[in-house]
C-alpha cells in the first residue's frame, strides 16, 4: 500500500520528544532507577548492569518505529460512515468519481505493546514490554472517497495527539501535543483501502 499520511510529528517518539535522542535519555533515567532493575531482572539479576546500558536504545528504536500516520489510517479504515461511502463508491455511476463525506469530530485510540527479547549467549532470559497507548482528537474532517479507497483528507478542524510511554508497569513519559496537517486537501497517494468492489 503507498500510504502516504505525513502528520507532524510523524511518529510516537517525535510526538513524546523534539528530538530523536529525546526518548533515550527518558528511558534511561527510568532504567537506572535501581527499584526498576530489581523489579525487571528479579529472574535475572546478574544481567541488570548491560540491561542500563541497552535498553533505553531499544525501547526508544521501538517508540520510534510507531508512526503516527499508519495508526491514523487504521482508526479510519474502521469509520463506519467512511465504509458506507466507500461500498456507495463501488456503485454504478459513482465508479472512478471522488466523493465528499463529512466526519464530525471524532477519537482514534491505540494501544501497542511492543517488546524486547533479552538473551545470554543462545538462552532467551527476559522479554521486556513496553506500552504505548495513543489518543487522537481529530476535528471536523472532509474525506474523498473514490472506488473504495480513502483518497484525500481536508482538515476542517483542531487535531491533536495523546501519548502514554512506560515499560514493565513504570510510566516513562506522556504528552498531549497539536498535530499540525495543511489545511489544504491532503493527497493519500494510491489511497487507503476501505472497501472491495463487489463480485
Amino acid at each position: 500500500m503507498n500510504l502516504t499520511v505525513n502528520p507532524n510529528p510523524g511518529t510516537a517518539a517525535l510526538a513524546l520528544y523534539d528530538g530523536a535522542r529525546g526518548a533515550v535519555v527518558a528511558a534511561a533515567s527510568v532504567v537506572s532507577d535501581p527499584q526498576v532493575m530489581r523489579t525487571i531482572c528479579r529472574d535475572a539479576p546478574d544481567i541488570a548492569g548491560q540491561l542500563v546500558a541497552q535498553l533505553p536504545e531499544a525501547g526508544a528504536r521501538l517508540l520510534h518505529g510507531i508512526t503516527l500516520g499508519r495508526v491514523l489510517a487504521a482508526g479510519w479504515q474502521k469509520s463506519r460512515e467512511l465504509r458506507a461511502a466507500a461500498v456507495r463508491s463501488h456503485e454504478d455511476g459513482s465508479r472512478g468519481k471522488s466523493a465528499q463525506v463529512r466526519l464530525a469530530a471524532h477519537s482514534i485510540t491505540s494501544e501497542h505493546r511492543p517488546y524486547v527479547e533479552v538473551y545470554s549467549g543462545e538462552r532467551k532470559v527476559l522479554t521486556i514490554t513496553f506500552s504505548v497507548d495513543l489518543t487522537f482528537t481529530i476535528g471536523l474532517l472532509y474525506a474523498g472517497i473514490r472506488d473504495g479507497r480513502l483518497v484525500t483528507l481536508h482538515p476542517g478542524g483542531d487535531c491533536e495527539v495523546a501519548v502514554s510511554w512506560g515499560m514493565e508497569g513504570f510510566k516513562i513519559g506522556e504528552r498531549t501535543m497539536p498535530i499540525r496537517i495543511p489545511a489544504v486537501a491532503v493527497p493519500l497517494g494510491a489511497g487507503i483501502p476501505l472497501a472491495r468492489p463487489p463480485f
